[in-house]
């Protein structure tokens, strides 16, 4: 039997509500942006002269928990990374748990405490995330509440930056700075929860940087 196709619209809307479009136009571009680097099969049909790109039901799944995560990890990039690199998915669910711990809420946007443990657990085993829906940590999809998808995790914590040592360092972390974020969890105690693997990441991406930069400076002595 041939599958259903549905267009980005009309996913998201049976995903998230009826009303999440009209709450937050931008999530369409963002889902969008899983169409472009191939996260999502899709194929596509001329409707009224105008070609229209519609996924099958069967991504349905893979879309929900993209949009999901798209939610922490603002990169398009970063989130096909979750799905298809382990250890990548290993790296972010570093950041997730040291995030979701010991937060019933995150700059006003609701946590589902059992939802939020489960999310954790599931990208810490072998869940397959194209095969069933990641559990919803949030009460109210951040997107919609915010009515953002850009950097939607930076903002979040830019309101909670002042209150919490930890959410500062994940902003330097998630605005690339690095050497600060490094300064910054250098000064907190280690055996915290979720200190030492942030800190491992963030020694992690400044070993990244580094390669890169000697890479090319040696290109550039060719």
């Amino acid at each position: 039997m041939d599958s259903r196709y549905y267009s980005i619209p009309d996913a998201l809307r049976l995903l998230f509500g009826s009303d999440i479009l009209s709450q937050t136009p931008s999530l369409r571009n963002k889902a969008n942006s899983f169409l472009r680097n191939d996260l999502l099969t899709f194929k596509e049909e001329l409707i009224v002269h105008k070609k229209s790109k519609l996924i099958p039901e069967t991504e349905l799944n893979t879309l929900f928990n993209a949009m999901l995560l798209s939610s922490i990890f603002a990169d398009p990039k970063e989130v096909k990374s979750i799905f298809c690199e382990p250890d990548k998915r290993q790296q972010c669910t570093e950041i997730v748990t040291a995030m979701f711990t010991r937060q019933h809420s995150l700059a006003g946007i609701a946590l589902s405490s059992q939802n939020t443990s489960e999310f954790v657990a599931c990208l810490e085993g072998d869940f397959d995330l194209r095969a069933a829906r990641l559990p919803n940590p949030f009460k109210t999809l951040p997107q919609a509440s915010l009515g953002s998808n850009t950097s939607l995790l930076r903002v979040l914590l830019a309101q909670a930056a002042a209150l919490e040592p930890m959410d500062s360092i994940l902003m330097k972390y998630l605005d690339g700075e690095w050497l600060e974020a490094k300064r910054l969890i250098n000064q907190l105690d280690m055996t915290a929860p979720g200190v030492a693997e942030l800190k491992t990441e963030i020694d992690r991406k400044i070993r990244d940087a580094e390669e890169v930069d000697d890479l090319l400076d040696f290109m550039l002595k060719l």
